[in-house]
Formats: C-alpha cells, structure tokens, sequence
C-alpha cells in the first residue's frame, strides 16, 4: 500500500516538470515549423544573378601604385575603430566617476 501511495505522491511531484518539459517541447516544435516554413518560402525564390563585372580604367592601377588606396583606407579603419573604442572608455569612466 505505501508503494502506490508513495507513487501516486511522486507522480503529483513531477507534474510541475511534466507540464514544463510540454511547454519546452511545444515551443521548440514551434520554432522548428517556423523554420521549416522559412525555408519552403526561401525555396521558392529564384535564384539570384551575380552582379555585373565593373571593370577599372588603367590610370586607377598607376594611383594606387603611387598612391596604395587599400593601405590607406586600412589604416583609417583601424584608427576609426581604436577612435569608437576610445570614446566607449570614456563614456563607461565617466559613469564610474559619476557614480
């Protein structure tokens, strides 16, 4: 008798987890269709052309030998960057300071 008493008790327990584990399994069942949906759609589109080739005049190769363009704007990006960082540092120390 305390045997089904004491399984009646724990299946009470675990109703919590039951209904949880239902509601985890319906949301990802959810997410999963949408996802499929996503992709019966995406499977639907054409496909998409490559762009058209721009060619460059022989002048801008003679620049950038004299003048090396992709380093320079490399640069510059990487200046910009340690720029933004440096304003975000700021930005946090002020609120520490302020705090």
């Amino acid at each position: 008798m305390t045997g089904l008493l004491g399984w009646l008790v724990q299946g009470v327990e675990l109703t919590g987890a039951y209904v949880l584990w239902a509601l985890e399994t319906f949301g990802n069942l959810l997410l999963a269709a949408v996802v499929a949906a996503y992709a019966a759609v995406i499977a639907l589109l054409p496909g998409m052309s490559d762009a058209p080739a721009i060619g460059h005049p022989t002048w801008l190769s003679w620049l950038n030998w004299f003048f090396p363009v992709g380093a320079l704007l490399t640069i510059l990006t990487g200046a910009l960057a340690l720029w933004l960082g440096w304003l975000a540092v700021r930005y946090v120390l002020r609120l520490v300071r302020g705090i």
